[in-house]
């Protein structure tokens, strides 16, 4: 079977596809795969012209792995169960870790697990806004199904889902976006035979600590690993990513990072798949790739 140019990983609050296919999961697929092609060619065609822009973008979906019979990304963190909550709050912590520096970071965090959840959604709040807590809020919920070891077989289930996708497709670069760089990262480090020329993350918090880094699979000692298959790894973060943080760090906590971008893809929105996507330095990485064969003498 040929390969395609391109896959994809999509990231939070994507349930809906499945919704709206009425249960049909080759029918969410179909379509959240034609979102993505619609939204990269859009991006790849305003900054190049001489490239083949690829009509499928075969994407892993994995939502309906997660999903546990209520609604997912609840915008209220008050409403979120207690792992997720204290993810929250973590995830806080390394935002105040930025602000404040390591020490004055470890005082507020020696404290924080006793603090109402209010007090961290207000610091939150008041410093990223409402639209930035939505965000953070559906990504918690979210990581605390897959990271809770009483449905690890959910976590292993989405991992299978992207393994597969990969394998059947055969992807050059694989795209994977938000929470969906955490499960594609991991399937990737179990499966070594899973191979692509490039990985490119996408608004990642791979390496938060505390919420995601030390809860990966493999878990890392020191630094984290380039997955054994990956030829080369490229990240973009937005600068005011609330899901990309630390910000600028990647590279500094996993080896293998060849490059490690930041830009701003939107000042309203710096944290959706479409942006991402239609951003000039995805274009610019992924301009080889298509890069439209010579015509004849």
């Amino acid at each position: 079977m040929m390969s395609v140019p391109i896959g994809g990983v999509h990231g939070i609050r994507n349930y809906g596809y499945l919704r709206r296919a009425s249960g049909s999961l080759e029918g969410a697929v179909d379509a959240i795969s034609a979102d993505w092609a619609t939204w990269l060619a859009q991006g790849v065609g305003r900054c190049y012209s001489h490239v083949a822009i690829p009509l499928r973008v075969p994407v892993a979906y994995y939502a309906d792995c997660l999903f546990r019979g209520h609604r997912m990304g609840v915008d209220d963190p008050g409403q979120l169960n207690k792992h997720a909550q204290a993810l929250f709050i973590a995830w806080v912590d390394e935002l105040q870790r930025e602000e404040a520096g390591a020490d004055a970071a470890s005082l507020v965090r020696q404290g924080r697990l006793t603090l109402a959840i209010r007090q961290p959604v207000a610091w939150f709040t008041e410093r990223y806004g409402e639209r930035a807590l939505a965000i953070v809020t559906a990504t918690v919920a979210e990581l605390a199904t897959y990271f809770d070891p009483e449905f690890a077989h959910l976590r292993n289930k989405a991992r299978a889902r992207v393994a597969e996708v990969i394998r059947r497709q055969r992807p050059r670069v694989l795209l994977a976006h938000s929470l969906g760089s955490v499960v594609a990262y991991e399937a990737l480090c179990q499966d070594p035979d899973l191979n692509l020329e490039m990985l490119i993350t996408l608004g990642s918090p791979l390496a938060m600590h505390s919420v995601v880094f030390e809860r990966l699979q493999p878990k890392p000692i020191g630094r984290g690993m380039r997955p054994p298959g990956v030829a080369s790894w490229v990240n973009i973060a937005d600068y005011g990513d609330p899901v990309a943080v630390p910000r600028h760090r990647l590279a500094e906590r996993f080896d293998g990072v060849d490059r490690d971008h930041e830009t701003s893809i939107s000042l309203v929105n710096p944290h959706t798949a479409q942006d991402y996507l239609g951003c000039a330095e995805l274009a610019a990485e992924l301009a080889p790739f298509l890069t439209l064969p010579p015509s004849g003498p």
